[in-house]
């Protein structure tokens, strides 16, 4: 972020397409008002956990990130990160309905992820850059194993390709409707107190995945709540741009909800309806920007 003479803004997220729009109109709506505004550099990165980083060293000015308990760990120094980014401030999250889901054959015999432990499955996991993988192994660690143990009886964790069972997360997104309704599948609990020890230790909130909310999720099943895309600055960001940014978030919120219209609710990754007096609570227990919490308490949303 440069000086008020000629401004130039970075955004990063992760690599969705549509993010890239989201920022693109952010930085048109600021152009609108501030002449100068000079360039706007968008940067779209599979490595997910980078984000946090890029934004507390300077390299970026504002993050996207979900969930928020991601930008949480930065700002607690846990997790994956070896160093506190008590820099880090909220402007407010993006509606985002889901959660991590652990789904397996219904015919596998398999009705808990300990006995994932000794029934060998070609098992789907994103990369080691993405939140869920993360967790997965956080999860099989309380559980008493690991995913080296469970290759080692002879599960084969994959990417792509032909496989048994998945753990990911995009709930509204076509894939799982896909994979529901062409195998039938299991949704696996996790325990409470592993569900526990992922709050307290690293701010993962759990959900209840809905009975019904994909084909053969028979019951509400405990799992980890993936809810919400948190937009974040830095502390340094002048207040005056602050201000803006969320007023820009909340005032002109039509055109970011239009990047979704037309699009059916149960095969969408987003709720796409921004409620000022929600956005800006699951923050991942960072602080709000002081000017975005201004912006909240003049107008009533806080």
């Amino acid at each position: 972020m440069s000086s008020s003479r000629s401004l130039k803004l970075t955004f990063q997220s992760e690599n969705v397409s549509m993010w890239g729009i989201f920022f693109a109109r952010i930085a048109s709506f600021l152009s609108m008002e501030l002449p100068s505004l000079s360039k706007t550099t968008i940067t779209l990165t599979n490595k997910m956990f980078s984000t946090a980083s890029a934004v507390a060293d300077g390299k970026a000015d504002m993050g996207f990130v979900t969930p928020p308990a991601c930008v949480g760990m930065a700002y607690r120094g846990v997790g994956p990160y070896t160093k506190k980014m008590t820099n880090l401030r909220a402007i407010g999250s993006f509606p985002h309905d889901d959660r991590m889901m652990w789904a397996v054959p219904a015919d596998s015999g398999i009705n808990s992820i300990d006995e994932m432990k000794v029934k060998p499955l070609r098992l789907v996991l994103p990369g080691a850059e993405y939140p869920v993988r993360f967790l997965v192994e956080k999860v099989l660690q309380a559980y008493g194993t690991s995913l080296a143990e469970l290759k080692s009886r002879g599960s084969l964790p994959v990417i792509r390709g032909e496989a048994d069972a998945v753990v990911h997360e995009a709930l509204q997104t076509p894939a799982w409707h896909e994979v529901a309704e062409k195998r039938r599948m299991r949704f696996l609990p996790i325990r409470e107190d592993v569900l526990r020890m992922l709050e307290n230790a690293y701010g993962f909130r759990r959900a209840v995945l809905s009975k019904g909310a994909l084909r053969g999720i028979e019951e509400d099943t405990p799992c980890v709540d993936f809810c919400e895309w948190l937009m974040f600055v830095r502390d340094d960001m002048p207040d005056d741009l602050a201000y803006r940014i969320t007023r820009i978030f909340i005032e002109k919120k039509g055109a970011f909800e239009a990047l979704f219209n037309g699009t059916p609710r149960t095969r969408d990754i987003l709720d796409f309806h921004i409620n000022p007096k929600e956005v800006w609570r699951n923050v991942g227990e960072i602080p709000l920007h002081p000017a975005a919490r201004r912006y909240y308490e003049e107008h009533g949303y806080l």
